[in-house]
């Protein structure tokens, strides 16, 4: 990786750590039980249901899931361990944990950083209100 490549990575990582420690307020006890619709990706039918300590992702209208069991950490980060999957070619098994954490919940859109096997992936998701 180049030196650039590296200076544009690490002041990625600290403007995050800026924003999470702005003024705007950040109560995530609405992501305990919510559905989460991906904005950043083609399949408009996905999505993420969260119930207290599960949630399941569904892809392609219900056909696809991933199913995994939730440790929250704080109010607003959590440990998800995947217990069962059915989406072909799946990257992760069974058993592979993930680390979320919530930047930030404004205008119903969530901001989050999630890490897996040391790859880091920042995002964000719609908030679904019913």
């Amino acid at each position: 990786m180049t030196t650039f490549k590296y200076y544009n990575l690490i002041i990625s990582f600290l403007f995050i750590g800026l924003s999470s420690c702005s003024n705007s307020k950040k109560d995530c006890s609405v992501l305990k039980n919510c559905k989460l619709q991906f904005t950043e990706i083609v399949d408009r039918t996905a999505y993420i249901e969260i119930k207290n300590n599960k949630s399941v992702e569904y892809k392609n209208n219900k056909k696809y899931f991933i199913k995994s069991d939730l440790v929250w950490l704080s109010d607003c980060e959590y440990n998800a361990t995947i217990t069962e999957i059915n989406y072909p070619n799946f990257p992760f098994d069974v058993g592979t944990v993930m680390n979320v954490k919530i930047h930030k919940i404004e205008n119903n859109i969530v901001y989050y950083t999630a890490e897996v096997k040391g790859q880091k992936i920042d995002g964000k998701f719609k908030l679904i209100t019913e």
